[in-house]
């Protein structure tokens, strides 16, 4: 009997549902942008051919790549019992891929990210170590810990960009308010996915700030969030040159309105999902954008 093919549909599932729980999109998204910031911010005196040609370049990207699918993989790992609460039918460990090979996979992914890192340099070697680490503490330790966990998340999010700014020892104060901006829109989505998830929080006695402090004052934290977001749009957008970065910041202040609008409907889980899809939109967005802000502001 030929058990070829069933063995190979195995490995196909797996390895797509591995892709899944990395969430490759968000990881092909953030690459693009260091390989974008690397040619019109980091390093933009040198011709685009230079930049392209440099083997640390791809070695810097790739190490960050594997350390943040690392990252979610961790990640899903301590949140299994939560998404089996929350989303059940999106759950992949235990029906497709086991937790065994899940752990095996982000040694694997972690020591090859660390191993890139150290082939690019020390100093990025040393970042990258601690943007690991911060990843496992934050999936293991502080995301159970109201308000610090989210913002630690938040600065997990921009530190990609620190360290390749670290490799071409490259910095521009207007990059770094944009970067700023981006946690604040980080760190507002890290809320709101605590009050989609506040049911499966409760059931697993995870102490999230919608718990500890009440749906009320958590839903006037996310306010003052966008406010401040619509704050940090009205001082960048002063010194903006190019109709790109003009066309963002004026649909982030159309979707962050809106926004606002739909947190005073907010009434059940569910209806924070429509906030939490225009802010995963404006962050990948805005860090797309991240390359133009040095280039032509």
């Amino acid at each position: 009997m030929n058990t070829n093919h069933p063995n190979r549909q195995r490995i196909i599932i797996k390895f797509i549902s591995l892709l899944s729980i990395v969430r490759w999109y968000n990881v092909l998204i953030v690459s693009l942008a260091l390989l974008l910031s690397a040619i019109f911010l980091l390093n933009p005196s040198a011709e685009y051919k230079t930049t392209l040609l440099n083997p640390r370049l791809y070695l810097e990207i790739g190490s960050i790549a594997f350390l943040i699918m690392a990252g979610f993989i961790i990640n899903a790992f301590y949140d299994f019992e939560k998404d089996i609460i929350n989303r059940p039918e999106e759950t992949i460990f235990g029906r497709i891929v086991s937790k065994s090979f899940c752990l095996n996979t982000y040694v694997l992914f972690v020591f090859v990210g660390l191993l890139l890192a150290v082939l690019v340099g020390w100093k990025i070697a040393v970042f990258n170590f601690f943007f690991s680490f911060g990843l496992w503490f934050y999936s293991h330790k502080l995301r159970k810990k109201p308000f610090t966990g989210e913002v630690n998340a938040a600065l997990l999010t921009v530190a990609p960009f620190f360290s390749i700014s670290l490799m071409y020892q490259s910095y521009n104060l207007m990059t770094v308010l944009f970067v700023g901006y981006i946690f604040v829109l980080a760190l507002t989505r890290e809320i709101i996915k605590k009050m989609i998830a506040i049911k499966g929080d409760l059931i697993v006695g995870e102490k999230s700030l919608p718990i500890v402090i009440g749906i009320r004052k958590t839903k006037y934290i996310i306010l003052v969030l966008m406010l401040l977001a619509l704050g940090c749009i009205g001082f960048l957008y002063r010194d903006v040159i190019v109709l790109p970065i003009v066309y963002y910041f004026g649909v982030a202040v159309i979707a962050i309105g809106l926004s606002i609008f739909e947190l005073k409907k907010c009434k059940i889980a569910k209806d924070y999902e429509r906030i939490n899809t225009i802010y995963k939109l404006l962050i990948v967005f805005g860090i797309l954008s991240i390359p133009l802000v040095g280039k032509w502001w």
